[in-house]
């Protein structure tokens, strides 16, 4: 997962409308956005010459195992093999201190969960997780050159196993790059002016990635989840959900969440920071996206007979959305002076400090129910 964008030329002469030149000028600058941005998390590009796998371990600081942890678990003592798989909700997306583990292309960080549960409790931790992971990844594919499939990391001896995974079947994210609007009422940029990411992506009332969700991710979360369970037979599997991304009705502010990318400032190179720019039309539609995939995932651990850890519903009130206490981080763009380059900062609707600290919190209440 993290892919840097490559530099996209600035061509002002295809812009041709009747805008006022400050409108047009606003209007460029997020279609060079959205389309020069390649977002860690799309999974259409070549992983397989660059990236060479790094040794698995030692996991550096800040998040050391030690011999004296903060309490323990009765079913997995201190000193279990803890395995942690997924993709970049897991691995700590955008977080400092990489663990350049297994790859520096997964851009995971020590501060991410997995550290701070294996931390807490004193557990021996391999944490393989890798940003931009789907469930292939996970069970069979090699996603980066050198990197094996995560499940390969378990074994008999595991006694913990956690993961998120889901997103980037669905593509879910990647879809929510490609719907930066100019305002609430859009256009968006990746399709032509349309007025929404909705209005491309449902058609005569057939919604593309319902479909996808309810039949190839629904699919590939159930496969992983056997093939983990086969793999680590005497562990605890704990499957992590998606936090709030885009909040539910009862969260969104009456005039709206929208927060723009841009503003006469990123003429120079200056971008607006922690921002929301999605119409209001997507926020409802990729909210019920959210909460397919949610719906998904439960019933495939369900009928795994793993544990789902369901954040969704409880982080609606602290969605990239919000601007007090938010647990994923907003849209935030950097780029070169003369706009020759712009790239989507690493972290961008992602769990930011605080959401990673829930999301422990969450788990390692969890693991006091079924483990404690």
């Amino acid at each position: 997962m993290p892919v840097r964008p490559d530099s996209f030329p600035l061509e002002l002469p295809l812009v041709r409308t009747a805008r006022p030149k400050r409108l047009v000028a606003v209007a460029v600058v997020l279609a060079v956005a959205a389309a020069a941005t390649v977002l860690p998390w799309s999974h259409g590009v070549d992983h397989g010459e660059g990236a060479v796998a790094a040794p698995m371990w030692p996991v550096p600081e800040p998040y050391p195992v030690t011999d004296d942890p903060v309490e323990t678990l009765t079913d997995v003592p201190p000193g279990s093999e803890y395995v942690a798989l997924g993709d970049s909700y897991s691995a700590g997306y955008g977080l400092p201190d990489p663990t350049r583990l297994p790859t520096n292309a997964c851009a995971q960080s020590a501060r991410d969960y997995p550290h701070r549960i294996a931390a807490r409790f004193g557990l021996d931790l391999t944490d393989v997780s890798c940003a931009g992971a789907t469930s292939r990844d996970v069970v069979s594919g090699h996603q980066f050159r050198g990197v094996p499939p995560q499940v390969r990391a378990l074994s008999d001896r595991t006694r913990l196993v956690t993961l998120t995974i889901g997103g980037n079947d669905a593509d879910l994210f990647g879809t929510a790059a490609s719907c930066l609007a100019l305002s609430a009422r859009g256009p968006v940029f990746s399709g032509r002016d349309a007025p929404s990411c909705r209005s491309t992506l449902v058609h005569d009332g057939v919604d593309d990635l319902e479909v996808r969700i309810r039949s190839r991710v629904a699919l590939g979360i159930a496969d992983t989840l056997g093939a983990v369970r086969r793999a680590a037979p005497n562990a605890e599997v704990v499957l992590l959900g998606y936090p709030a991304i885009f909040p539910d009705a009862a969260h969104t502010p009456e005039r709206g969440c929208f927060r723009s990318a841009l503003d006469l400032g990123s003429l120079a190179g200056s971008f607006p920071r922690d921002t929301y720019p999605f119409t209001d039309t997507d926020v409802r539609y990729l909210h019920g996206v959210q909460r397919e995939l949610d719906d998904v995932s439960r019933v495939a651990a369900d009928a795994a007979g793993v544990t789902y850890l369901e954040v969704f519903t409880d982080s609606q009130a602290h969605s990239a959305c919000a601007t007090k206490r938010p647990y994923v981080a907003g849209v935030s763009l950097t780029g070169t002076g003369d706009l020759s380059r712009i790239d989507l900062e690493p972290g961008a609707l992602h769990p930011n400090p605080r959401g990673v600290a829930w999301l422990t919190a969450r788990l390692a209440a969890a693991l006091r129910s079924t483990a404690g």
